[in-house]
């Protein structure tokens, strides 16, 4: 019956010579007596019992003769030697070879980091590798390839440090993760505009729930991800276009909903707006700013999504000329709910726009699912 366990290996082989010493030992022949014996040079059966010598066909008639133990046997232990040595040589290699490569690809990736994330454990380098590549769904040999060909547009934390090797294998994991999703609706350009809307009735809702985007996204032929955040890697959200389809990766460090939800939007922006020519590019450098063109006209779009020009004109030509900024979110608030607009929402969009972000009251709500 077939099987496809694999063979298990001896961690030491025993050559044919250690079996012969026993046996003469057992017998209470000496070595120098049985090579007379048997017409072997003296110095030649040393090296055969040493293991420096192996036993031919010839040797293993010689044996069978003088010592009753069929030929047969012989020639089975040497063979068996001759393959676990061979085996462990091919092991060793291919162990050395793997730990070449995982160093080499620790030099351009957080191994560990993906490691974790994937739960691989194994203490061998050829097992990690192989077990990385097949979750990874790509050849890692393809990295430099996806690298220099994909382009892609990140919002940035800037109050965080940036670390190169952090950056490049957080959005390796995004594009990978992303290759990976199994989304069956087709994305064509309007649904860029239908999911923007639907996300942003989440977020004006009386109970927005997060889980929902996820769900407003595939239906609109979107990849969804949520991935843990790397120190060293400053971006909230991440666009891309992974084998035609759309995707949005977010890094699990939102802290309310309000953010959360614009972030989305903004990385919608980019899709409907920058990724026209169906390619994108992932960025790991650090020139990008939150200044740039694509990030204005991105974060444009969501303003938009959220609350439409035209209410929000409304909202903002309500705010009262007092000094007092209580006074003032409050109006803007009362305003925001009678256009059909959420006042955290309306409220964060004023704090933001007017740099106020310590104004009290009408604090964006904490992600709870």
């Amino acid at each position: 019956m077939a099987t496809n366990a694999n063979p298990i290996i001896p961690i030491t082989a025993t050559h044919p010579g250690v079996v012969l010493k026993k046996e003469l030992k057992a017998r209470g022949i000496k070595q120098k007596d049985f090579a007379a014996a048997i017409g072997m040079p003296a110095p030649n059966l040393s090296d055969l019992i040493k293991g420096k010598r192996n036993i031919t066909e010839a040797i293993a008639i010689k044996l069978q003769d003088a010592l009753g133990i069929p030929f047969q046997n012989w020639m089975n232990l040497q063979n068996r030697y001759f393959y676990v040595t061979k085996r462990q040589a091919q092991l060793d290699t291919a162990g050395l070879e793997a730990l070449t490569e995982e160093q080499s690809l620790g030099s351009r990736l957080n191994l560990h980091a993906l490691y974790r994330y994937f739960d691989i454990s194994s203490p061998k380098s050829e097992i990690r590798l192989q077990t990385l590549k097949e979750m990874l769904d790509i050849d890692l040999n393809r990295l430099q390839a996806l690298e220099v060909n994909t382009v892609g547009y990140f919002s940035r934390n800037e109050s965080r440090t940036f670390d190169e090797v952090n950056m490049r294998t957080w959005l390796l994991l995004a594009w990978s993760e992303a290759a990976r999703s199994e989304i069956t609706q087709v994305y064509c350009p309007d649904n860029c505009d239908t999911a923007a809307a639907q996300v942003a009735e989440i977020a004006n809702s009386s109970h927005p729930a997060c889980d929902r985007i996820r769900e407003v996204l595939c239906n609109n032929g979107i990849t969804y991800l949520q991935l843990p955040a790397f120190d060293g890697a400053p971006v909230n959200a991440c666009s891309m276009m992974v084998e035609g389809k759309p995707a949005i990766a977010v890094a699990d460090r939102h802290h309310d909903r309000e953010r959360l939800v614009f972030d989305v939007l903004h990385e919608l922006g980019h899709i409907k707006l920058h990724f026209t020519s169906g390619k994108s590019y992932i960025s790991i450098g650090d020139d990008r700013k939150s200044t740039s063109k694509e990030d204005i006209e991105a974060d444009e779009f969501a303003n938009n999504a959220l609350i439409s020009p035209e209410k929000w004109a409304r909202i903002i030509s309500a705010r009262p000329t007092s000094l007092m900024p209580d006074i003032v979110v409050s109006t803007i608030a009362r305003e925001a709910e009678k256009n059909g607009i959420s006042a955290i929402v309306a409220v964060s969009r004023y704090k933001h726009e007017t740099y106020c972000s310590n104004i009290r009251g009408y604090r964006a709500a904490k992600i709870s699912g």
